[in-house]
């Protein structure tokens, strides 16, 4: 089973052993109550879930109070890639982004992204084109994906790109 990296708990939220997670992707859907959640790619059943202010809020029924709950602090907590692909209709996630190929907005062929990378900001794409290496910021100015396709705009790409070598 594969699984994507949906939050992370932070620490326990009151005396009940409820555990207060920082989402890692934009989708609060996913802690609405309605999807399966693994710690750690565990099966966590849970009595109830929110969302409020950012954060969600999950009392799961193997954390029985707040002693238990300290040891999840700093545990991961996933959903399968199968109800991930449900709710993302039009998310992603980054590491589908490698091996794309990247076109202009004439559908002309720019490149094809090789890797992501963060350094703190923006993501950076790294794209190989005609056998160079550039560096871009993964920014809605520049890029558009539509139907599982990347369009670049040919001016903004051109002003952003950093080459590597």
């Amino acid at each position: 089973m594969e699984f994507v990296c949906v939050g992370k708990i932070i620490k326990p939220q009151g005396i009940k052993g409820e555990v207060k997670i920082l989402p890692l992707i934009d989708i609060p859907a996913i802690f609405n109550g309605k999807h399966q959640l693994f710690i750690e790619k565990k099966d966590s059943p849970f009595k109830t879930s929110t969302f409020r202010l950012g954060y969600a809020y999950v009392l799961f029924k193997e954390i029985t109070d707040r002693n238990v709950a300290e040891k999840f602090r700093n545990k991961f907590v996933y959903i399968t890639r199968e109800e991930f692909d449900k709710l993302a209709v039009d998310d992603f996630l980054i590491e589908d982004l490698i091996g794309t190929l990247i076109y202009d907005e004439n559908h002309e062929f720019i490149g094809q992204i090789m890797d992501v990378t963060d350094y703190g900001f923006d993501d950076i794409l790294i794209i190989k084109e005609d056998n160079h290496i550039y560096e871009v910021p993964f920014k809605k100015a520049i890029f558009k994906i539509e139907n599982k396709t990347i369009f670049a705009d040919r001016k903004e790409y051109n002003g952003a790109k950093v080459s590597q070598e």
